[in-house]
């Protein structure tokens, strides 16, 4: 009995039960995890957290790693390798089980990469310590209730971001003015390629409708064929400048991004927008585009970081549709 629990294969087969193992609890601990917050009533606050964010991937890569190497003999790549896969796992899964959108998980993917390394390296540090195996075991179970309790007395920032893009357009500010108001019948192949829109999917835009005019008067934008808002005007002043205020009527940007981030909650808020029009000469015009949004997590700087590449390619895309119209126009092909 002695050689056989000694055999290699019996020792590898064990070796890679306590790895299945690891990566089992530790799934097992994320999903219970995203429940509870789901369930909560802080799940904007919570899933925009510190907590969620960086310690849950570091804390459940350590678990993964403490489980799977129990005698603190596998090499470094062990290590590295455990929050890779635990990544793709965790994304798979919530792609294909949860319904999460792709881009929240796009967004997730560098920092829980990130701390999960981090946990793995603090695992295998420890591992060369003489820490005492009980006292370390409890500070496995505390670790998570201590972690958020210290977190929930951080006040949230409260950050006014302001984005521009800006094109200059060879035409007229009269000549832009009427695709700056609306844009009906936008073709796919119109405007400029995105990593947000080709590669990550987000729906190109499909149309822009006006209903009225001057202050007041309602734009609605419509993506692809599912998502629509609203942009109420609030400055009108024809060849110079048109202002609006979002107002996001129903959950069709928020069912296709992220279901746990209202773009009009709490823990952002896309608040109002504008198009600016500056003659630069005879013919030519630069056209900003800027975007005001309210950003509210304790990782406000990483959301800024998206924001630029998400917003700023939409916006990018958005300026493109109306520069080629108004040249086109320009030019008497339209």
């Amino acid at each position: 009995m002695k050689d056989a629990a000694n055999n290699p294969l019996s020792v590898n087969l064990r070796a890679r039960g306590r790895i299945m193992a690891g990566f089992s609890l530790a799934l097992v601990i994320a999903l219970s995890a995203f429940f509870l917050i789901s369930a909560s009533s802080a799940t904007k606050v919570a899933f925009g957290s510190l907590w969620f964010l960086t310690f849950l991937p570091a804390y459940l890569c350590a678990l993964i790693c403490y489980v799977g190497d129990r005698d603190g003999t596998r090499p470094l790549s062990f290590y590295t390798s455990v929050p890779p896969l635990f990544a793709v796992i965790v994304i798979v899964g919530s792609v294909a089980i949860l319904r999460e959108g792709v881009i929240c998980l796009i967004m997730l993917a560098p920092l829980w990469l990130f701390f999960g390394w981090l946990g793995a390296y603090l695992m295998r540090r420890h591992r060369q310590t003489s820490v005492d195996p009980n006292t370390f075991r409890s500070s496995l179970v505390l670790m998570p209730l201590l972690a958020g309790a210290l977190e929930a007395q951080v006040p949230i920032a409260h950050d006014r971001i302001t984005l521009t893009r800006d094109v200059i357009i060879a035409a007229s500010p009269e000549e832009i003015w009427p695709y700056a108001v609306t844009n009906p019948h936008i073709a796919e192949s119109e405007g400029r390629w995105t990593f947000t829109q080709n590669i990550l999917g987000l729906p190109r835009p499909r149309a822009t409708t006006v209903s009225g005019a001057g202050e007041g008067a309602v734009r609605t934008a419509y993506w692809g064929d599912k998502i629509n808002f609203e942009e109420r005007i609030t400055a009108w002043n024809p060849g110079r400048r048109l202002g609006w205020s979002f107002a996001f009527t129903n959950t069709s940007l928020q069912d296709y991004t992220d279901k746990h981030i209202s773009p009009d909650g709490e823990f952002l808020k896309i608040d109002t927008g504008d198009y600016t029009l500056t003659p630069l000469g005879p013919g030519k015009t630069r056209l900003s585009l800027r975007t005001n949004y309210i950003a509210k997590t304790h990782v406000n700087p990483y959301a800024r970081f998206w924001g630029e590449i998400l917003l700023g390619d939409i916006q990018n895309n958005v300026l493109a549709i109306i520069k080629q119209r108004a040249e086109a126009r320009h030019r008497g092909e339209r």
